[in-house]
């Protein structure tokens, strides 16, 4: 017997619509399979704050890498733990103002150790990162880093700008659980929250995060061959979520991509966080 036409009809026009509803699922699978940029050349964490939790994502978290401004965090760090006053002022030296830096353009000659580390933090102001080195010293700060945080490949080896200190081998690195355990110092100061918040680097682990209530707290760093940002994110009363990307030699283009989907990934998101 044959069947009716309107049936093959309605099989018809079914398939396009079927096909259209399986690429679209494909589709979304894929979105933020950050995995497909993981490389020798960079590292990826995502991880909840709290000690002893599981990674989401955990690629060359134990890697060293040239930090650039990434280090920052671990002056902040530093001088949090060290119950230093915030508000005695140092004596800023016209040789301590290097390149672009707010202390430079505006000629300033000194500034309360809270204003430093505000600079340092929210501008990313290598002449206020150098005049606290000076205050700290490189020995007290790595011998804090290793014995108080706990750290296993961060060094500081040289002030920001110090190119022929590059030269000579010394150099300042980092690595991702490195800087999981400065951020979950930092934030759970509440002095330290309010620093880290004045820093705004849009581009990257914040990428494809527009809502104005979510938590942001994060810093991130450039030099030649280096492009990295690291990140604590929470959302309502939500758990705060570390994200972090560093790198060396890889395609800045491609890291973006890679940082705003870790940003994501973090806050369990396939798409703009608005």
């Amino acid at each position: 017997m044959t069947r009716p036409i309107l049936c093959i009809r309605c099989r018809v026009r079914a398939l396009p619509v079927l096909r259209v509803k399986i690429f679209i699922l494909v589709r979304r699978a894929q979105a933020l399979d950050i995995q497909k940029f993981f490389n020798d050349n960079n590292g990826v964490l995502i991880c909840p704050l709290t000690e002893g939790a599981e990674p989401k994502y955990s690629h060359n978290a134990d890697k060293p890498f040239k930090s650039a401004s990434v280090i920052k965090t671990f002056i902040l760090a530093y001088y949090l733990a060290t119950g230093s006053d915030l508000d005695r002022e140092i004596e800023l030296p016209k040789s301590m103002l290097i390149g672009t830096s707010i202390m430079t353009e505006l000629k300033l000659t000194k500034a309360t150790v809270r204003e430093l580390l505000i600079y340092m933090m929210g501008f990313s102001d290598n002449s206020a990162t150098n005049a606290l080195f000076a205050d700290a010293s490189f020995e007290a700060l790595n011998s804090f880093c290793k014995n108080v945080l706990g750290t296993k490949n961060t060094v500081i080896g040289r002030k920001m700008l110090d190119y022929a200190a590059v030269e000579r081998g010394e150099d300042n690195l980092t690595s991702l659980n490195d800087c999981l355990l400065a951020m979950r110092f930092i934030i759970s100061h509440p002095v330290g929250r309010d620093i880290m918040r004045r820093h705004k680097s849009v581009e990257r682990i914040i990428r494809y995060i527009y809502d104005p209530d979510m938590e942001y707290y994060g810093k991130s760093g450039s030099i030649p061959d280096v492009y990295n940002d690291i990140a604590v994110l929470r959302k309502g009363e939500g758990e705060y979520m570390f994200a972090g990307v560093l790198s060396y030699k890889d395609e800045p283009s491609r890291l973006k991509r890679l940082m705003g989907w870790t940003g994501l990934t973090a806050m369990g998101a396939e798409r703009p966080v608005v």
